[in-house]
């Protein structure tokens, strides 16, 4: 019979963050302990584990397959060790906390200064930091890199939870004094003029090219952007026509000067979520953030033209 020696939390929070820095400087310099005490640290973990673990590649160290089977477990372990010794009660006004939260700019601009208001006002310790919107995937969820994805998201992953925020559609703006102002607007007038495309991976092709392959027609589209924000700045400043949500688009057409036009037909209503690890479900201040984020875009739903 093989005896499994003990294994501390300390050995855990070391493979953690010896799996999150790729470096025993780094992750003895994390954890506040010396060079010495974290390489003494690997070598009893390797002898546990039976795997070298973390291998030199360069200057630095990467993870073995054993290793990376380990990330997510030792994560899930190590929050629920931590979630013990939180309190039960949420003192929002000595809460210290900083919560990542991932987005992209429409939704970033239009949430943000709300957001930023009504936490300071309950939490005045927290910080909300946003990340650059990404690919849909669970990896920076299941790995604590971000605690909320937030947008139109497309999750596959059973175990990731999801809620739907608000539900926004999308519109065209043209600068004051277009031609497409006036007059009837049809899908046939919208494309004679050229459009700006927003496309964080570089793409012309949006979600109205489909509605207008159905009816036979196609728009030139002469510039793509990789933001909504860039685009609405292109297109009050041109004749181009940009096609964005319609939240972004009624918060910002008067200071830029720009005409909403809605479109004569109209594409599937785009559903804003948050998506979040269940392992921080129970967590109060995770909870509460949710819920404020869930109440200021209630709060935002209503008068919007994207409703």
């Amino acid at each position: 019979m093989r005896y499994v020696q003990s294994v501390d939390l300390e050995l855990l929070a070391s493979l953690d963050a010896l799996l999150a820095e790729g470096s025993v400087r780094r992750a003895a310099r994390r954890l506040g302990v010396s060079e010495p005490a974290m390489s003494r640290r690997l070598t009893r973990l390797r002898d546990l584990a039976g795997d070298p673990l973390m291998v030199r590649a360069g200057r630095g160290l990467v993870p073995t397959p054993r290793a990376l089977s380990l990330r997510e477990p030792i994560r899930a372990l190590l929050d629920q060790a931590g979630a013990l010794f939180e309190p039960v009660a949420l003192p929002l006004e000595s809460l210290e906390r900083t919560f990542v939260l991932r987005a992209n700019d429409a939704l970033v601009g239009t949430l943000a200064p709300l957001l930023a208001d009504a936490v300071h006002r309950e939490a005045p310790h927290v910080t909300l930091r946003f990340a650059p919107e990404g690919d849909a995937a669970p990896e920076p969820l299941r790995e604590g890199r971000i605690d909320l994805d937030l947008g139109v998201l497309a999750y596959t992953s059973p175990e990731i939870k999801v809620q739907e925020l608000f539900r926004d559609r999308m519109v065209g703006v043209v600068r004051k004094g277009h031609p497409l102002e006036s007059g009837r607007l049809t899908l046939a007038r919208l494309c004679a003029f050229p459009h700006v495309s927003a496309s964080r991976r570089g793409r012309a092709r949006g979600p109205i090219d489909a509605l207008l392959d159905e009816r036979g027609l196609a728009r030139e589209v002469r510039l793509v952007v990789p933001t909504f924000y860039a685009a609405v700045f292109v297109a009050a400043g041109s004749d181009l026509v940009a096609v964005v949500p319609g939240r972004l688009a009624s918060a910002v057409s008067a200071e830029l000067g720009l005409s909403l036009l809605r479109l004569p037909q109209s594409l599937p209503a785009l559903r804003a979520q948050q998506a979040w690890h269940p392992r921080q479900d129970a967590d109060p201040a995770h909870r509460w953030l949710r819920d404020r984020i869930l109440r200021t875009c209630r709060a935002l739903a209503k008068g919007a033209p994207g409703s």
